[in-house]
């Protein structure tokens, strides 16, 4: 079986891209490289079949049966760097390749969509629950999901997966998500800094076990799946900010929690429920909590992690894009010069 995943090279791709590879699967990429490799720990490399999602064509898809689409501008501060470009890479872009790959003859088209698209719901929010996206990036999920969904026959079979808030080491390691940067922040500055108040409501997911649910849809029979909603998680891992922080300051020695300013009350708040992928296709995570931020913290001590380290552009998405801008590697289309 030939898979496509577009992003291959990113925090979850390359994770991704090895099990799949583990797992014996024949596996293209495609990937425009925005952001670099951080550790060169177990790398696998295979073929590109184009760089952007944008040129991809239904050639290149040919003998191709499923599309694992992770590509984009991957969180809510990039989303918002530019809104015109966050709708034509993350959602026209989306549509176009689910539309090709049907063309051309994919059997599945797996959408790696958020939980962010709950935006703020402390109700325990349910594939059927309101949606509620806050930011540009949520948004562009939503419409993307709606559009792909509709595409479901007898002989193409999309599915969504709303994956929580993903953690933990990867050989493209990003420091700016929640639990790698309280973690980061702490190991290197022995504090956990918190830039809200740290009430807000996030799901946990550990990108291994975030791989693991792509490759669980994939092996999964088609009834189970087509046009399927999925939320990726588990119902034990739904956090405040604060207790994420109280769990790194247990775990990363001689740390302390700091407020930078306790003021600022993220609006965006979600608990969810991950009944639905437990029961339908058998998927249990792995990691926990408690676990991820210990792999963390001894991979920050076996790279002898430093503070320059942590402020480094190659581990902050929005960082890295606005350098490449500001110094004439991306034009304002964000297209390579």
């Amino acid at each position: 079986m030939k898979v496509l995943i577009t992003g291959q090279n990113g925090y979850v791709g390359r994770v991704l891209t090895n099990l799949l590879l583990e797992n014996k699967y024949d596996v293209l990429g495609c990937d425009i490289n925005y952001f670099p490799t951080t550790f060169d720990n177990n790398l696998h490399e295979i073929s590109n079949v184009v760089s952007d999602i944008r040129d991809i064509t239904e050639k290149d898809l040919k003998k191709v049966d499923v599309v694992m689409h992770l590509a984009g501008l991957t969180n809510d501060p990039l989303g918002e760097l530019n809104s015109k470009l966050t709708h034509e890479i993350n959602y026209l872009s989306t549509v176009r390749l689910a539309k090709i790959s049907k063309q051309a003859g994919v059997q599945r088209f797996i959408f790696s969509s958020s939980c962010s698209t709950y935006g703020k719901n402390l109700t325990f929010a349910n594939e059927n629950s309101d949606l509620e996206p806050l930011t540009e990036y949520a948004k562009s999920k939503v419409k993307s999901e709606s559009e792909i969904l509709v595409l479901k026959d007898e002989e193409f079979c999309p599915t969504v997966l709303r994956n929580a808030t993903v953690y933990g080491n990867s050989p493209s390691l990003r420091l700016d998500l929640v639990v790698n940067n309280l973690t980061a922040s702490a190991f290197v500055t022995g504090k956990v800094k918190l830039l809200s108040d740290g009430t807000a409501w996030r799901p946990q997911l550990h990108v291994e076990d975030m791989s693991n649910a792509f490759l669980t849809v994939m092996e999964s029979s088609e009834e189970l799946i087509r046009g399927q909603i999925f939320n990726v998680g588990n119902n034990d891992e739904n956090f405040k900010i604060y207790q994420i922080a109280e769990e790194v300051k247990k775990i990363i020695p001689g740390s302390e929690i700091e407020f930078v300013n306790k003021s600022n009350k993220d609006s965006r708040s979600y608990k969810v429920d991950f009944t639905k992928i437990n029961n339908t296709l058998g998927f249990k995570t792995k990691w926990n909590l408690e676990k991820g931020i210990k792999q963390l913290y001894d991979f920050f001590k076996k790279e002898k992690l430093v503070e320059n380290d942590f402020h480094d552009k190659k581990f902050n998405r929005l960082k890295q894009l606005k350098w490449l801008i500001e110094n004439g590697f991306l034009d304002e289309n964000l297209r390579l010069n």
